[in-house]
């Protein structure tokens, strides 16, 4: 979902693209931006065209572009870049005399120039004026995830998913492209990245797949794996032996698997494993393992036609009526009643 290099900054960074011919000079801009709180380097090109398909399918918030780019000016590509994204916020980088480069930027939307070399007092004034004019802000129910995983508390969030969803698709008027936006940028302050998405797919959310009833389940499906993966990351700074506690998790969600399995392959006590578990989530290890199998039940749901018992056993439970008992505890439906909400799209 993201590229490029990473800098400092928590959650609510600035992510910057640096579009610039030369690799020296974008490696120095990086290694600049890379000491400033609050900015994170998404991406670096040297190619216009490149420089255009990441504004179209992963905008970041501000661009520096070099004026001289083979082929056509940066303030064309800037032109083309602003007519893709007329939000984004692009600073034009030049050698020659400023007067001659803002001349020639009248008319444009450009937030400034920057002269070549860039001063690195320069940049960081720049930037932090921009931090302090454009400081991004999520909406409340994406806060209130925000604020359940610094509490460490997963249990508030399962139990309340479908309400977050259902608000969330209020907030953006259920508009399926302001709420990719709003989940992809709340998925990026995770550092969500190629290994976390093997894939590569930019479309987070496949509304059109799915019918009218289903779009509350897929939002919350969604919702559930981006969460899931900012609780890993944060239980991890704090713990990282749990590593190899969720790695075998998450590759062995299809077979039925219980604590000893985990204390045994991890090389970890249960005991240990438990509290970490509560401490970090405020539920058990099992009951994580139960939700984690239940979202993937959901998306078979969701999106296949596949029978109640061939989903049973895809997800690990062997006995077709131990997991309509299981769903229903944790689902608060039945799965009648839940494929009845969820009816796929012709």
């Amino acid at each position: 979902m993201l590229g490029g290099i990473s800098g400092k900054g928590g959650g609510d960074c600035h992510r910057v693209m640096i579009v610039d011919y030369d690799p020296l000079a974008r490696g120095a801009l990086a290694a600049l931006i890379s000491r400033l709180d609050g900015f994170v380097v998404a991406h670096s090109t040297g190619s216009h065209r490149q420089a255009i398909e990441i504004v179209r399918r992963d905008p970041p918030d501000l661009a520096l572009v070099d004026i001289v780019i083979p082929w056509l000016t940066g303030l064309d590509l800037a032109k083309e870049m602003l007519e893709v994204r007329k939000d984004l916020c692009v600073y034009a980088m030049s050698s020659h005399d400023y007067g001659e480069v803002a001349s020639r930027i009248l008319g444009l939307n450009i937030a400034g120039v920057l002269s070549k070399p860039v001063d690195p007092g320069e940049l960081a004034a720049i930037l932090t004026r921009h931090r302090r004019l454009r400081t991004p802000r999520l909406s409340p129910q994406l806060e209130l995830l925000r604020r359940l995983i610094g509490e460490k508390d997963f249990k508030t969030f399962a139990d309340q998913g479908r309400i977050i969803a259902s608000n969330l698709l209020f907030e953006t008027g259920h508009d399926p492209s302001l709420l990719n936006e709003r989940l992809s940028s709340f998925a990026r302050s995770f550092y969500l990245d190629k290994k976390d998405n093997p894939e590569g797919d930019e479309r987070l959310l496949p509304l059109s797949d799915v019918g009218p009833l289903a779009v509350v389940s897929v939002v919350e499906l969604c919702l559930f794996y981006i969460v899931d993966q900012g609780f890993k990351k944060a239980a991890l700074r704090r713990n990282p032996r749990l590593r190899k506690v969720f790695a075998h998790i998450d590759r062995n969600l299809s077979r039925n698997f219980g604590l000893r399995e985990l204390v045994e392959k991890c090389f970890i006590s249960q005991g240990h494993l438990s509290r970490t578990f509560k401490r970090n989530f405020k539920i058990s290890v099992m009951e994580y393992i139960h939700l984690k199998k239940l979202a993937l039940a959901k998306a078979y749901f969701l999106f296949t036609e596949r029978a109640v018992s061939e989903v049973a056993e895809l997800t690990g439970y062997n006995e077709r009526s131990y997991f309509g008992k299981v769903f229903k505890k944790f689902v608060k439906s039945t799965v009648h009643q839940f494929r009845q909400l969820t009816v796929r799209a012709d």
